[in-house]
C-alpha cells in the first residue's frame, strides 16, 4: 500500500549531462525547494564507483518520511519552477522507492 510504509527515496540517475549551466541552474532552486518540502539529502554527485554496468554521470538520493511528501516535494510549484530551467540539459530517470 503506497504512502504508508515510512520512510521513502527520491532517486535521480543523469545518463547523459548534455548542458552543465541548465544542471547548474536547476539545483539552485531545486534543492531549496525539495529541502523546504521535506527532502533529505543523503548522497549527490558524479564520483560513482561503479561495480557493474555503466555508471551513470550523476546521482542524487534523497529522503522523505513518506511517499506522499516525496510526491508532494515533486509537485510543488517551486519545484516545478526549477525544473523547467533543466528542460533539454539533461538525460535522467527519476523516480521514488519505499524503505523497508
Amino acid at each position: 500500500d503506497w504512502g504508508n510504509m515510512g520512510k521513502s527515496y527520491l532517486v535521480a540517475t543523469y545518463s547523459e549531462i548534455k548542458d552543465p549551466k541548465k544542471l547548474k541552474e536547476y539545483g539552485k532552486g531545486a534543492g531549496p525547494a525539495l529541502s523546504q518540502n521535506g527532502a533529505t539529502t543523503l548522497a549527490r554527485g558524479s564520483d560513482i564507483l561503479s561495480l557493474e554496468g555503466i555508471p551513470p554521470e550523476r546521482a542524487v538520493i534523497l529522503e522523505f518520511e513518506n511517499i506522499e511528501e516525496a510526491r508532494k516535494a515533486y509537485n510543488s510549484a517551486e519545484y516545478q519552477e526549477s525544473k523547467k530551467k533543466l528542460e533539454g540539459g539533461v538525460t535522467r530517470n527519476l523516480f521514488v522507492i519505499e524503505g523497508l
